[in-house]
């Protein structure tokens, strides 16, 4: 199972599911223009655009599926599965659209840990509807599946909560944000990363822990694009803070392969990460300057706001750069920003005339470097505020075969001169506190 990180210094790690080959997605019979532009809107990843075109959308066939792919790609799972189900069985309905549909609907199952259901219907798309997939993406499937096999007679997670988590958190060897979590009497420090598909733990700390590793294995595609084995683990239970998880699902690979340089001969076996799954449980997270993670559904929200996407475990940002908005990758656990190809793409001729330089990604499977230009300042618009990332890089070829469908991702460096950011998962929506003292930010 592969998952994007880009990452300068941190782990990248977990699950995430499928993206599928861009092929027209239109209904059969009359291809209107509004169809067209409800495809281009998808398929370019424009969902503010998509959520106004399909206010004006006539009721159809054609607006239950871009609606129901939609509420997919936001939080409102159960709507979703609701639309889409019936367009399975419509008569006449294009390849391509069923292959989407099976996606989303596989994986609003994952969202509401229903993964027995989720695996059937990867097994109902696999077989059927490779050929309308690209072949990277149909590997990347096969390995979610083998995963979600593992999986199929797991109870689903729920939370219990008292009240507003509040917990320190703090730096590790890796410049990632941590907090400490007691489980069995120990305390470990564990990554806070919203890029992290599904949380995960070192084989060595599973057995310390006493958990039972699954039986069968899967795979993970690190940062470098090599395949890592896995086993699942269930934790029967999480305390963090005031809230108690059930059922946490995790990916546990061998310490060798969560192990990350940091020169002059020594390393740091990472522990333990927590991933999207968790905090979509908390409902409202909020990362603070003053070294603080707050949690929970009652958590106090004001100011401006602007949207959060899912590219199926992943939050997107809606982020405004030269005056557009594009679709951003937010990954708490990355220490910087970066760009990926399309943005590239886009700017090259500007960029031709910036410097230099070399990224450097490390994750499960080992190490990757590539050269990068390195663009002073970016203005960048989200959260109800306006910052500039200062020496950011872009990426002039693809950072994994999977890595380019978003203009980048953003790390902990796009937030660091703000009080706070807030992802509200129960609207869809994130918030950046009061901009810092130019003294304070970093």
């Amino acid at each position: 199972m592969r998952r994007l990180r880009q990452a300068l210094t941190t782990l990248t790690l977990s699950i995430s599911l499928p993206l599928f080959a861009q092929t027209p997605i239109g209904d059969a019979g009359p291809n209107t223009a509004l169809d067209k532009r409800l495809d281009k809107d998808l398929q370019q990843l424009h969902y503010e655009d998509l959520e106004h075109d399909l206010a004006n959308a006539p009721p159809g066939l054609t607006t239950d599926f871009f609606t129901g792919i939609l509420d997919d790609r936001t939080s409102r799972f159960d709507d979703s599965i609701r639309l889409l189900t019936p367009l399975l069985s419509a008569p006449d309905t294009p390849r391509p659209r069923i292959a989407l549909i099976l996606g989303a609907l596989a994986d609003d199952n994952v969202k509401l840990f229903h993964y027995a259901e989720a695996h059937r219907l990867y097994d109902q798309l696999l077989p059927s509807y490779a050929d309308v997939m690209s072949p990277e993406l149909v590997k990347d499937d096969q390995d979610d599946n083998a995963t979600l096999a593992t999986l199929t007679n797991t109870p689903a997670q729920t939370i219990t909560l008292n009240g507003i988590v509040d917990i320190p958190t703090h730096t590790d060897p890796l410049g990632s944000h941590t907090a400490d979590l007691t489980l069995n009497g120990i305390t470990t420090p564990w990554i806070l990363d919203t890029g992290a598909n599904i949380s995960c733990m070192s084989e060595s700390l599973a057995k310390q822990l006493g958990l039972t590793l699954s039986t069968s294995t899967a795979q993970t595609m690190g940062a470098t694009g090599a395949e890592n084995t896995l086993h699942t683990a269930i934790l029967p239970e999480l305390n963090i803070g005031s809230a108690t998880l059930h059922n946490v699902v995790l990916l546990v690979l061998p310490d060798a392969n969560l192990t990350l340089s940091l020169g002059k001969k020594k390393s740091y076996v990472i522990p333990a990460i927590l991933g999207y799954p968790v905090f979509q449980s908390l409902g409202i997270i909020r990362f603070t300057h003053d070294h603080r993670f707050l949690a929970g559904p009652s958590l106090p929200l004001t100011g401006d706001s602007s949207p959060i996407f899912f590219d199926k475990l992943s939050p997107l940002f809606s982020v405004r750069t030269h005056n557009v908005a594009r679709v951003f990758l937010f990954d708490s656990g990355a220490n910087a920003s970066q760009l990926s190809t399309p943005y590239y793409q886009e700017f090259q001729l500007e960029l031709a005339h910036q410097k230099q330089g070399k990224s450097r990604a490390s994750g499960a499977g080992g190490i990757s470097t590539s050269r990068v230009y390195i663009i002073d300042t970016v203005p960048l618009q989200f959260g109800g505020r306006t910052d500039t990332l200062q020496h950011i890089a872009a990426h002039s070829n693809p950072i994994t075969l999977l890595s380019d469908h978003y203009e980048g991702s953003l790390g902990r460096d796009s937030f660091a001169n703000f009080e706070s950011i807030t992802l509200d998962f129960l609207h869809d929506r994130v918030y950046l506190g009061a901009p810092l003292p130019t003294t304070e930010s970093k």
